[in-house]
């Protein structure tokens, strides 16, 4: 796949399909995360690749009991590994530089994810030291994120992103862009999601249709301009009402 396709396909995916990934492509995931760059080429980072069922409930009950970590068949737990960046670099190395080389890590592991066909989401709401004790870690062994790999059940619509003009300034002498606004469908639709949990997603302008949502959580969520219509809704809750009481 080109890599700019790669970036804007890219999506976190928080459900996952049963099916066995291949050991050589979690090897790949890996090598691309050790070839991130890191200041003064420290490398300070060490990863858990965990296969076992047992290890990955534990990880989740580390991690804010977030379900697609357990229907994940591999995480990734990405730590910052000794001190050498904050012994060249002072306090901005320990502070800044260990966290800005593991963040390139894992931008690493997600396109690559995504080349290999593979959906992934980046997780931060963890337990430091439950994940510590989990796996015996040192005290200079830092876990920074979780990635959760797998097949995706099914795939998310981007959400919206905020335009150029918002985020860039552009300094000294350019030429007009040019460049219009393109506005991507956002639908989801003929799948199976019974028992999904939508937690802290941006659902702005999706239109769902023809799927079912049995059972299905949605919390703390952007729901303006939502469509659901043609749906399996049995037991379906927002923010802990079920949807079938406010129809």
């Amino acid at each position: 796949m080109e890599l700019a396709k790669v970036i804007l396909t890219r999506r976190s995916v928080r459900n996952f399909r049963q099916g066995n990934i291949p050991d050589d492509k979690i090897r790949e995931l890996i090598k691309a995360a050790i070839y991130a760059p890191s200041a003064g080429n420290c490398q300070p980072w060490h990863f858990y690749v965990v296969k076992d069922s047992g290890i990955r409930k534990r990880v989740y009950e580390e991690a804010c009991k977030q379900e697609f970590l357990t229907e994940a068949p591999i995480l990734i737990i990405v730590c910052i590994d000794g001190d050498e960046s904050a012994g060249r670099y002072g306090e901005r190395g320990k502070v800044l530089y260990n966290i800005q080389n593991t963040a390139a890590a894992v931008q690493n592991i997600l396109l690559s994810a995504t080349d290999m066909g593979l959906g992934s989401c980046w997780c931060g709401d963890f337990d430091e030291s439950g994940l510590q004790e989990i796996f015996q870690m040192n005290s200079e062994r830092i876990p920074v994120a979780i990635v959760a790999v797998g097949y995706a059940g099914f795939e998310p619509s981007a959400p919206k992103r905020k335009s150029m003009d918002e985020v860039a300034d552009f300094i000294g002498e350019w030429e007009e862009c040019g460049e219009e606004e393109t506005s991507e469908t956002r639908k989801i639709e003929h799948c199976d999601m019974g028992g999904t949990i939508f937690h802290d997603v941006n659902l702005y302008g999706v239109e769902i249709s023809d799927a079912n949502l049995a059972q299905g959580k949605i919390f703390d969520c952007n729901l303006s301009n939502l469509e659901i219509y043609d749906c399996r809704l049995d037991g379906m809750k927002v923010n802990g009402i079920e949807i079938n009481s406010l129809l």
